[in-house]
């Protein structure tokens, strides 16, 4: 006897997998994943938990819809009979054109690029969906589009979340610069009313947590932008509120190696199955952002300090603290810092972003240092305004002169904020987050009518004795390992820090 694997419909969010016993734990199973970083949970240490999330339980067997693909796989490999009630079937008839004809007829300012118009036709024809769309790529345009469909054919209200206050005004400046009249938006973020009649409404996922359900009610579209960004719980607790919207679409720009197994399928869960149809080296090849070019730039310690740097590494006993303290060392380092300046100050008339880890201990110590009465120069971190953020942004794009330095926190500028006219990027702080490094990338890649190039300095610090090396230099090989993958060009330069 064939099992069988029922699947009906409770809600936008949640289906209820039925089998028997020990095909319900073959599923448990099945959607049971541990998290990165498991093994320093205190729960875990204490013996407490396993280190597994389990995304379905027998005794609630409740599964999220957006998995749905996911469970067909599980019965098709154990050749288990599907059975799916047909509130869960979704067949749109979607002409593979529909992406150009809203733009159309909407009379958008803006014509879909053929790889938009993919990701508009799968969304709409799937009802949900997880598109992966690079940096740079129009995920602002695919997003209004979309949501222009709900609203046109169907009248629907668009709840939009992301998640900085930056990404909230750029949405909604980019949703006017499409055509969409501005008394269609409201924007939320701290300590504004949230009851709104809008279409529109755009929103940190920070401001809408504790929100009750009855608040969600009123939207039939939740569209998510950077959606790698939201923390796990948050984004469950939100969309698991969303029980009347049936149309969901996420998007972001990377879902690499560094995510986890459970926080992609959650997001595939709440959204929908993830498709890319282009990449950032295809971008590239076809014109449609900046040519982009790697110079990484290895800073060679003296040897005399890098053995007295191992001695006072390995003096650390422990080893959680190794880290911190070398990052300590490097941002502290006169002359690294000097170095950092003079490179900025070497690219005349250009715009360049300079990023940043630490505020307080990096920040505000290159901020006096990159000063000088000839350049332009935006200090943005996490306590400067959402409205602030964006005011420098249109100054930096729409000024004729190009001589902007932005020093810049990678948590406020590296994800999300797209700025045209940008020639340089230059990391002052390492990531070893793949995530973060091509995020940061993106900054650059915004084509702009007086500019087809970019360049990413790469700044890197080799303080390795023998077989002894230093962490961010691990982390710089791990960089080059993403440029490799990406095909990104990039060339190595060894510099001595005298």
């Amino acid at each position: 006897m064939t099992d069988v694997v029922t699947v009906e419909y409770v809600n936008s969010v949640h289906m209820k997998v039925t089998a028997d016993p020990s095909t319900r734990q073959e599923i448990m199973n099945y959607f049971s994943f541990r998290p990165d970083g498991y093994q320093f949970s205190p729960k875990f240490k204490a013996r407490v938990w396993d280190g597994y999330i389990r995304i379905y339980q027998p005794m609630r067997p409740l599964l999220y819809v957006g998995l749905l693909p996911y469970l067909k796989k599980f019965c098709e490999e154990r050749e288990y009979e599907l059975s799916i009630s047909d509130d869960l079937i979704v067949d749109n008839n979607v002409p593979e054109d529909y992406g150009y004809e809203i733009a159309k007829e909407i009379d958008c300012k803006f014509t879909p690029r053929d790889y938009q118009n993919e990701y508009i036709v799968n969304a709409i024809k799937n009802n949900r969906s997880l598109s992966l769309s690079p940096t740079s790529s129009g995920k602002s345009l695919i997003i209004y589009l979309i949501q222009q469909h709900y609203y046109q054919a169907f009248g629907h209200r668009t709840l939009i979340i992301v998640p900085t206050i930056s990404l909230v005004h750029q949405m909604a400046g980019d949703f006017v610069d499409y055509g969409c009249d501005p008394s269609m938006i409201y924007k939320i973020q701290g300590g504004v009313d949230k009851e709104t009649s809008a279409p529109i409404v755009i929103s940190t996922w920070q401001s809408l947590i504790k929100q009750p359900k009855e608040w969600f009610d009123q939207f039939r579209v939740a569209l998510g932008d950077e959606a790698h960004l939201f923390q796990a719980k948050s984004l469950t607790t939100i969309m698991e509120k969303l029980t009347n919207c049936e149309f969901r679409h996420g998007f972001t720009g990377t879902l690499k190696s560094g995510e986890s197994k459970t926080h992609q399928l959650i997001l595939e869960g709440c959204f929908g199955q993830v498709k890319r149809f282009v990449k950032t080296k295809d971008l590239i090849e076809e014109g449609t952002v900046a040519n982009f070019q790697v110079k990484a730039l290895v800073l060679s310690h003296p040897e005399n300090k890098r053995k007295e740097f191992r001695k006072a590494f390995n003096s650390i006993e422990v080893k959680q603290k190794r880290y911190p303290a070398e990052r300590e060392y490097l941002i502290n380092h006169e002359k690294r810092n000097i170095f950092i300046r003079n490179l900025v100050w070497s690219l005349k008339g250009q715009n360049n972003l300079i990023l940043f880890d630490l505020v307080e201990k990096h920040g505000k110590v290159l901020e006096p240092l990159l000063r000088r009465d000839d350049r332009q120069l935006h200090f943005v971190y996490g306590g400067i305004k959402g409205d602030d953020r964006e005011n420098i942004r249109h100054l930096v794009e729409n000024d004729p002169i190009k001589q902007h330095d932005i020093l810049a926190s990678y948590g406020v500028f590296s994800t999300g904020v797209n700025i045209k006219r940008l020639d340089n990027v230059i990391f002052a702080s390492g990531s070893k987050s793949e995530i973060k490094v091509l995020q940061s990338i993106g900054r650059s890649l915004r084509k702009a009518d007086d500019s087809n190039k970019a360049t990413l300095y790469d700044i890197a610090d080799d303080l390795s004795v023998g077989a002894f090396t230093n962490y961010t230099l691990n982390h710089f090989k791990k960089r080059i390992e993403i440029y490799s993958e990406e095909h990104f060009p990039f060339k190595i330069y060894t510099i001595p820090l005298e």
